[in-house]
């Protein structure tokens, strides 16, 4: 479901009229009604209607997400909210829910962290922890993942084979890192400053149009947008690291 945020401007501006002038109550009780008059337009604008109220954790989440949208400029993105057994449908019709044409559109985010990685030689191009993103449709190739991030180094600076071990991080460190909660996770607004990695296969998939439903920053809220918006405001590292579904990965 999508919402009209032109109002928005509009809503602030009545809230900011009702407020007593400067002195007539305590500014501690003017703040307080302020932040609470904001919080309903919040909600109004990021949930549909009549949708529970959120835990103030749910609702900072979803907020840093659209946030950083927002500072990034992306005007292609949607934020789209799906049913609560959403995952427990085919692909096929978790894109007829997003109003996707293709299956291929559908990506997950997910933090890897490099085990064996060598905390004195972390970088950019040699971090403990990356953010994954992929599609549906397909799996990870860690062999494959492991000779990609190695060859970001220059030749004369690469690490030895035995300095990659890449492995799903642990819930702990997916919270502490990104932010977010299990598939909720968003490569906008998180708390870290992790290096991100686009599948290739997203960039070269034929068969999708150049455009991806990804999370949100809430279980139930998917976030769609342009790829090459997302490549313009992330700049990810745009690597071959995935194999068809059909296909097992060693």
């Amino acid at each position: 479901m999508d919402f009209d945020e032109s109002s928005a401007p509009l809503k602030c501006y009545r809230i900011l009229a009702s407020l007593p002038t400067v002195g007539a109550v305590n500014a501690d009780s003017s703040i307080d009604q302020l932040l609470t008059e904001v919080r309903g337009v919040e909600k109004s604008l990021y949930y549909p209607p009549d949708y529970p109220d959120q835990s103030e954790q749910s609702h900072e989440e979803i907020t840093r997400a659209r946030n950083s949208i927002a500072n990034h400029k992306i005007y292609s993105a949607v934020f789209r909210w799906v049913p609560d057994n959403y995952y427990g449908f085919t692909l096929e019709k978790r894109a007829e829910i997003l109003g996707s044409h293709s299956t291929f559109q559908l990506c997950k985010s997910m933090l890897m962290e490099n085990k064996a990685c060598i905390l004195s030689e972390e970088n950019e191009m040699y971090s403990q922890f990356y953010l994954l993103v992929l599609q549906y449709e397909a799996s990870i190739n860690t062999k494959k993942l492991q000779s990609e991030v190695r060859a970001l180094r220059p030749v004369k600076s690469r690490l030895d084979p035995s300095k990659y071990d890449f492995r799903v991080a642990s819930e702990d460190d997916n919270a502490r890192l990104t932010g977010y909660s299990h598939n909720a996770v968003s490569p906008f607004g998180m708390l870290h400053n992790v290096p991100v990695i686009l599948s290739k296969a997203i960039v070269e998939q034929s068969d999708m149009s150049p455009y991806v439903w990804m999370g949100g920053g809430h279980v139930h809220c998917k976030l769609g947008l342009a790829v090459s918006d997302f490549i313009r405001a992330l700049q990810p590292h745009i690597l071959d690291f995935t194999d068809p579904r059909s296909v097992s990965a060693e």
